[in-house]
């Protein structure tokens, strides 16, 4: 039902928290590596700072070391004083402790710079290590699930991820898929209806589309596919990436819950038709019975035929029974009391229905109890002998003919009236199956020939 529905929610756990890992870890890249933009962006500020400080300061030097080493001769409107030469100098010395101050901040951002990129240079390295991990995991999965189709579409519908479960499930190879919507796999209803669009709504709506219904393979056969449909995390830029899908063949499970609601549906006839049944023999028991002790046992005796067709039919799953059951079943407890060889059944196999197997096994009934108190099996070397075989000589249908003959016991005399089990075998027959049926009291012994139109609902072995 095959691994159970708790596989196909692990699987789909699994792959969600693997995305849900690596969605983290790209944000943590896309962080670390937008910090290091702004670090390098700010180191290079400082450095270029710097490098107009060393220029300034390197002009100014030489401006002077000129002016020192040359000691023109002061003109009228040049005069340079000592005085201005000593402001030159602490200007330059100003300069020159600002540059320090400066390198030495430098320095110290380079050095904070190259301990933070190391740090999380160390945490990107860890990060990409559990990152493989995490893939590889989600590889395995992916691939491993050879009983689970597992497959991605992107916001059009189209296939961009498809397992070897999806191939072997469906019936498609990877390269007739991948980039395409797979129409093929619904039925022509569920097209007609938009079912691929209004699952991919409902996945987004509620974060979920549960997906039970038929699907076609590629070699056209359908399945009963048992599965859900989510959405896929969001990229960094916020966009949906599509979908993930995962389905299960479920044919087997579903056809045995069909089979289950069509044996209730039996169930609940078969009990209306039961007690029917009880009713009918209770009424006519309670009919033709002479006494309130002869109704009593009359009763019993014939619920207790009713239920031992009953366990006949459940042995057999409430498809039928052989003939050669129900009768050697009937006859079974006269066989152990007077000797089996008195007993002998002959005929080819043949299978009946439900309904014949309960009307023939009280048929039966009616005429082994008859012959236990009255006829064959009521002295000492009566025998009964029971056969048929399915007469195809007619034109018509075939026809399941059966014989049962009484030798050996008393004379038989012709009843004055017709009891339950007399109307039972002559008309009840007739009216369930439209079998003809001649019962006669012959004084050798009672004979009974039925007749039955061998339609399929009487199914020969």
């Amino acid at each position: 039902m095959p691994r159970s529905d708790d596989d196909t929610e692990d699987v789909r756990l699994a792959l969600e928290d693997a995305q849900d890992e690596v969605a983290a870890i790209a944000r943590d890249r896309d962080q670390l590596a937008l910090k290091l933009h702004q670090a390098e962006a700010a180191l290079a500020e400082e450095r270029r700072r710097a490098s107009r400080h060393e220029a300034v300061m390197r002009d100014m030097r030489r401006g002077l070391e000129a002016a020192m080493t040359r000691h023109p001769a002061p003109g009228p409107r040049e005069t340079v004083t000592e005085e201005e030469l000593q402001v030159a100098l602490e200007e330059l010395r100003a300069t020159a402790d600002e540059l320090e101050e400066s390198n030495a901040a430098l320095t110290h951002l380079n050095e904070s710079l190259e301990d933070h990129v190391t740090r999380r240079t160390a945490e990107l390295e860890q990060a990409l290590a559990t990152l493989r991990v995490q893939e590889q995991r989600l590889r395995l999965i992916f691939e491993g699930a050879t009983d689970t189709a597992i497959l991605t579409l992107d916001d059009e519908g189209r296939i961009s991820a498809w397992n070897p479960g999806a191939e072997r499930l469906l019936g498609f190879t990877e390269a007739e898929v991948l980039g395409h919507r797979l129409e093929a796999m619904w039925l022509p209803e569920d097209l007609e209806r938009r079912e691929p669009e209004q699952e991919m709504c409902r996945a987004l709506d509620a974060g979920r589309a549960d997906d039970e219904r038929w699907h076609r393979r590629k070699d056209g056969t359908r399945f009963w596919a048992s599965g859900i449909m989510v959405p896929l995390a969001a990229g960094p830029d916020g966009k949906s990436r599509g979908f993930l899908k995962i389905m299960r063949d479920r044919t087997e499970p579903r056809r045995e819950e069909e089979r289950r609601l069509v044996l209730l549906r039996e169930l609940d006839h078969r009990v209306k038709n039961t007690l029917a049944v009880v009713q009918s023999v209770t009424i006519q028991s309670r009919r033709y019975a002479p006494t309130p002790a002869d109704f009593q046992d009359a009763l019993l005796a014939r619920l207790a035929a009713l239920a031992r067709s009953h366990d006949l039919l459940t042995r057999n799953s409430w498809e039928g029974a052989s003939l050669r059951d129900i009768v050697r079943q009937t006859l079974a407890p006269y066989a152990t009391k007077v000797g089996q060889d008195r007993v002998s059944l002959q005929g080819p196999p043949v299978r009946l229905t439900p309904t014949a197997v309960v009307t023939l096994n009280l048929a039966f009934h009616e005429l082994a109890t008859n012959a236990a108190k009255y006829g064959a099996l009521s002295a000492p070397g009566g025998r009964v002998e029971v056969g048929w075989h399915i007469d195809r000589t007619t034109n018509a249908k075939p026809q399941l003919e059966v014989h049962w003959n009484e030798r050996g016991g008393p004379p038989v005399q012709v009843p004055v009236s017709r009891g339950f089990g007399t109307r039972l075998i002559e008309r009840g027959l007739s009216r369930e199956f439209d079998a003809a049926v001649q019962l006669d009291f012959a004084p050798a012994g009672v004979e009974c020939m039925i007749r039955l139109p061998f339609a399929p609902r009487l199914v020969s072995l």
